[in-house]
């Protein structure tokens, strides 16, 4: 049931694709945002009883209403499955926004490009330039592109995908879906010129689900590797710093960091920033990662990876689904 639903929720999506900032997302939002004006007194365990609240409803609600649907029949319990995977998954909304730039970017038109590369970051939280930095040229314009769209298919499908499979029911999309959410937007950058101590209330919902992620992050990454270059990948996620945890408890290196090393050298270009691509290359005595330089022949082939390791979820799906049957 559970590749049955993906594959109809796929084909819904590429007949009427959820349009971001829709109401079911808007309302989404504002649960948590109401969660953190009434809970946050500016102390972590504050944080800690609001996330546990927002996300222990949602995944109890969920639960529930799966396996009342279940009693039903399985058809009922399915269509309740399409139902949260369709409004969780967001495969057109990343692939859309990647299109499009990369239309612009065939025709030449940079300045297009530059503007809907912005636009794009700022609608996923994702940095922006500071006021007055220098804009990107063609060439961090297609680094840039390809890094928002193997981290947005990572948050959106691939991490999406991946608790699907572990939870019952639709409470994986559900969990991952809203951590991802609640982090980001209980988020406070500390507040330099107060007197007043640091607000801690999200710290806890950062750390949360920088470890939700942990496992799909890494999942994602191996997939890149499997259906893209399998050593140049696994020789970049190699050169990485050693795992360990941060002093706040967050896993390191990041989710971010590892995706984007793996999917450097499955794609043989370097899709990291400068800084962090440098420690791919320095190999002593040895000839480093020797990744390309990004061009539109990097972009197209970062869209064929997505879409390869999309195929690759499914057939995985596919073959997990007809092992428990025949269990």
């Amino acid at each position: 049931m559970t590749w049955l639903a993906l594959v109809l929720t796929l084909l819904l999506e590429q007949v009427r694709p959820m349009r971001a900032g829709n109401a079911l997302h808007r309302g989404a939002a504002a649960v948590v945002d109401a969660a953190a004006r009434n809970l946050n007194a500016g102390r972590r365990h504050h944080g800690i009883y609001a996330w546990i609240l927002v996300i222990g409803g949602a995944l109890i609600a969920t639960l529930a209403t799966f396996f009342v649907a279940l009693q039903f029949s399985r058809l009922v319990a399915l269509a309740f499955d399409v139902i949260v995977l369709y409004a969780t998954l967001g495969f057109r909304q990343f692939s859309h926004s990647f299109t499009a730039i990369q239309r612009s970017l065939n025709g030449g038109d940079f300045a297009t490009a530059r503007t809907l590369l912005a636009e794009w970051r700022a609608a996923n939280g994702e940095p922006t330039p500071a006021s007055g930095a220098a804009e990107p040229d063609p060439t961090e314009i297609v680094r840039q592109s390809i890094e928002t769209g193997l981290w947005l298919a990572h948050r959106r499908v691939f991490g999406t995908l991946f608790w699907f499979v572990i939870l019952p029911g639709p409470s994986g999309p559900v969990l991952y879906r809203l951590a991802q959410s609640v982090a980001r937007r209980w988020r406070r950058p500390p507040d330099v010129s107060s007197s007043l101590p640091p607000d801690r209330f999200g710290d806890f919902a950062r750390v949360a689900f920088a470890v939700i992620d942990w496992l799909p992050a890494r999942a994602t990454a191996f997939a890149f590797a499997i259906v893209g270059d399998f050593e140049g990948a696994i020789y970049c996620w190699r050169r990485l710093p050693a795992a360990h945890f941060e002093a706040d408890g967050v896993p390191a290196p990041d989710a971010r960091t590892v995706i984007l090393a793996a999917a450097s050298g499955a794609l043989g270009g370097r899709v990291l920033p400068e800084p962090e691509a440098a420690r791919l290359a320095d190999e002593p005595g040895g000839e480093g990662a020797g990744l390309a330089e990004p061009d539109l022949n990097l972009l197209r082939s970062a869209v064929g990876l997505v879409w390869r390791a999309m195929v690759f979820w499914v057939l995985l799906l596919l073959v997990l689904s007809i092992v428990a049957f025949l269990a």
